[in-house]
């Protein structure tokens, strides 16, 4: 029987996903995706998981689409459903949901893999990690949300830089330029990133999802769309329980426990 190839784990407020197909680099084939978009899907809606950490087994995080599965005869109507499915199960469904995510990226981040990664909300690095926009040196564009990602996260320039070449970039750079937010030891990088992520699981989880919209939407509006949907979300925060307790600890000068809601 074949292992899983995709694991999930919920400990402490904190559910990890972990990539499971090491013998292949973790690439992304059809039951992958399938498996990742139940679980997406799933963990949306349980309140035992306020925060979430991604990561691959073995020595990759992720080498992209399985090239095993491409296949170049395929019609461009064939092409755009595909990646229109893919979009639609996997990648915005992972970058909407309203609960921290973070990629613990262990060795190879490319293509897909980069991509799915940059979906994440935060990118922990272990000192192997590498980054790699690779489409050119495959004869394909970036995809799966790459070109929109990968700009919000280092810039057009070094973008463009980054997918012309094809090069892979290393954790202390990806530091650098802002495609990772920490550089982790190898052997501390998971424990260190689900230790961070059990933090934000005992804060005020909606508020924290409302915060994640607001500054995902923030790059694209003008100050005063942002103003509105920042009275809105307001509002929103005002009615919730954890409003509520963080009211009752201040006044009793206690740590307030929240409950995600």
């Amino acid at each position: 029987m074949e292992d899983p190839p995709l694991l999930c784990h919920v400990d402490a407020g904190v559910a990890t996903l972990t990539l499971n197909r090491p013998a292949v680099l973790n690439a992304m084939n059809l039951a992958l995706k399938s498996a990742l978009a139940a679980q997406i899907s799933e963990l949306g809606g349980r309140r035992d998981a306020r925060a979430i950490v991604l990561t691959g087994n073995g020595r990759a995080f992720c080498s992209g689409g399985d090239i095993r599965e491409m296949d170049a005869g395929r019609t461009p109507a064939d092409t755009r459903e595909r990646l229109l499915a893919l979009h639609r199960s996997v990648f915005t469904p992972l970058a909407a949901l309203e609960k921290p995510v973070i990629a613990a990226v262990n060795g190879a981040a490319v293509g897909a893999g980069m991509s799915l990664a940059l979906a994440c909300d935060l990118v922990f690095a272990g000192q192997s990690a590498s980054f790699g926009a690779v489409f050119s040196r495959r004869g394909l564009v970036p995809d799966a949300g790459a070109a929109f990602r990968l700009v919000r996260f280092v810039g057009v320039a070094r973008a463009k830089e980054m997918a012309f070449s094809g090069r892979s970039v290393d954790a202390a750079e990806a530091l650098q330029i802002g495609l990772a937010q920490r550089v982790l030891p190898d052997a501390d990088l998971l424990r260190e990133t689900q230790a961070y992520a059990a933090t934000l699981a005992q804060g005020a989880t909606v508020a924290l999802g409302l915060s994640k919209r607001l500054l995902d939407l923030a790059p694209g509006a003008s100050l005063e769309t942002m103003i509105e949907h920042e009275i809105g979300a307001v509002i929103q925060a005002v009615g919730t329980a954890d409003h509520a307790e963080a009211l009752r600890a201040f006044a009793e000068r206690r740590p307030p426990l929240f409950n995600g809601r």
